[in-house]
């Protein structure tokens, strides 16, 4: 079973963390990602493949949040897990990446699927490569904490013009499903 679990789904003063917000695509990053893990769990199911969203992660601060949502993925019995992102900086940067466990070989060959499927997809998005994540590292506690493989993924800055004409969650769950399904 995979696990989709959506990025920043932690409550901050009773609202959502939200992450970041595109200009461009009108819409914060926790919501464009569950649009995109809809279409993909139902993409995946028509391939015979189980999926579960996560969309909720409790816990007062980060650290409570990921040692929930990890908690949750292996209530569930999960076999891989990917947290759904966007990045956001200033309007030049752009690119998508690929994060992993640094010792998890698994992380590490999914996270190369997804650069693979990517790129090909998504030619004119500069691919940014993999990135080896470590214990200090920003985004570190899921794949630390998360019991099965597990990978987050940046596929596009929603602060680039260029990357959001691209983009959308059918294109965008399409291509995770292409990487999922030739993982099985």
């Amino acid at each position: 079973m995979i696990a989709i679990c959506i990025g920043h789904s932690r409550k901050i003063s009773g609202r959502y963390d939200g992450g970041a917000y595109s200009e461009y695509l009108k819409i914060s990053e926790r919501d464009f990602n569950l649009k995109v893990a809809t279409k993909l769990s139902a993409e995946l199911t028509r391939k015979g493949i189980p999926s579960k969203i996560f969309d909720h992660y409790a816990g007062n601060g980060y650290g409570y949040a990921m040692a929930d949502i990890a908690e949750q993925v292996k209530k569930a019995q999960a076999t891989l897990a990917i947290e759904l992102h966007f990045n956001s900086a200033t309007p030049s940067a752009t690119g998508h990446e690929w994060l992993y466990w640094h010792s998890s070989t698994k992380g590490k060959a999914i996270a190369e699927k997804f650069n693979d499927c990517f790129s090909k997809n998504f030619p004119n998005i500069k691919a940014r490569g993999l990135k080896p994540i470590k214990k200090t590292d920003r985004g570190g506690k899921f794949l630390e904490l998360t019991h099965c493989p597990a990978i987050i993924v940046e596929p596009f800055f929603g602060s680039n013009e260029d990357d959001c004409k691209q983009v959308n969650p059918d294109n965008i769950a399409e291509t995770y499903a292409k990487a999922l399904v030739s993982l099985q």
